[in-house]
């Protein structure tokens, strides 16, 4: 083989070489602390949108989920002290957006803010008769520890019993320990199983309304984690991705479904944990039910 040839072969050799390693993907991994489940697989899919979004070419996106589920304090305490890419999704409040950085988009619209009543079916006709707040507030809820809407209950004069988890809220509920449990319009069909098996139903005509925004939460010192989510929501906010994610959603078709019903009665309250950063003056972030077709 003579010296040019050799040459060639030298340099389509390296050349291979070269774009092997150019074609080996970075990557980028983000740190879930509540392991996959159904009832979470929205956010993590609106994540992966985002993240996709805003990733540079050579990037690939893999997710990190915990061994083990976490409280949402002890999410949130995972977040505050994170020295890796951990994202919460949570609403939020004035307390966490003091420790955390939000990303403040909301992931549903505003949706969560939209509670339906949990009631015993032995007391349906007692709730059919309440039609006011003041009303409402003979009566007590429950709620868990550590929730945004407990303080928002607490703050609108209802008497608010907690607990840890739904699980036993509902529980709690069934014996008669309060009279109804607040959930989150897009929560109530995910939660149907449960419901049915404490003997509960969904009231049928009471809605309790307050502004509300769930979002990404990051580190307060993640400036980079951050400055991806904004720039992959502004992507797909634009695109139509978003949207396209939402109403093909089946918590959300069910939702959206609830509060287009015309015998609902909205129950206006106050949310005093709103931080004054929140988006309210820009409408497409927020579900309206009277603009709802």
């Amino acid at each position: 083989m003579t010296l040019v040839a050799l040459g060639r072969v030298l340099v389509l050799v390296l050349s291979c070489f070269a774009f092997a390693v150019q074609a080996e993907p970075r990557r980028y991994v983000v740190d879930i602390q509540l392991p996959q489940n159904q009832q979470e697989e929205y956010y993590i899919q609106l994540l992966r949108l985002i993240l996709n979004a805003s990733k540079a070419p050579d990037e690939v996106i893999e997710f990190r989920f915990a061994n083990n589920p976490l409280s949402q304090a002890r999410w949130v305490a995972a977040v505050v002290q994170d020295k890796n890419n951990n994202v919460l999704w949570t609403m939020t409040s004035r307390e966490r957006e003091q420790s955390m950085r939000a990303i403040r988009v909301p992931l549903l619209k505003g949706l969560m803010g939209y509670r339906l009543l949990v009631i015993r079916k032995s007391d349906e006709a007692k709730f059919a008769k309440i039609n006011t707040k003041q009303e409402l507030l003979a009566l007590s809820a429950g709620q868990g520890m550590h929730w945004p809407d407990t303080d928002i209950l607490r703050a609108n004069q209802f008497n608010v019993i907690e607990a840890m988890a739904k699980e036993n809220l509902y529980k709690m509920l069934a014996a008669k320990r309060f009279d109804f449990f607040p959930r989150g319009a897009t929560e109530v069909n995910l939660e149907a199983d449960l419901i049915r098996s404490q003997n509960l139903i969904v009231e049928p005509h009471l809605i309790l309304h307050y502004p509300a925004a769930l979002y990404f939460f990051v580190n307060k010192k993640n400036t980079e984690l951050a400055q991806r989510l904004e720039k992959g929501w502004a992507i797909i906010l634009k695109n139509g991705e978003f949207d396209a994610l939402f109403l093909s959603t089946e918590r959300v078709k069910s939702a959206l479904e609830i509060l287009k019903q015309p015998n609902r009665k909205i129950i206006e309250l106050e949310n005093p944990l709103l931080p004054s950063g929140t988006p309210l003056n820009i409408p497409e972030y927020w579900v309206k039910p009277s603009a709802l077709p």
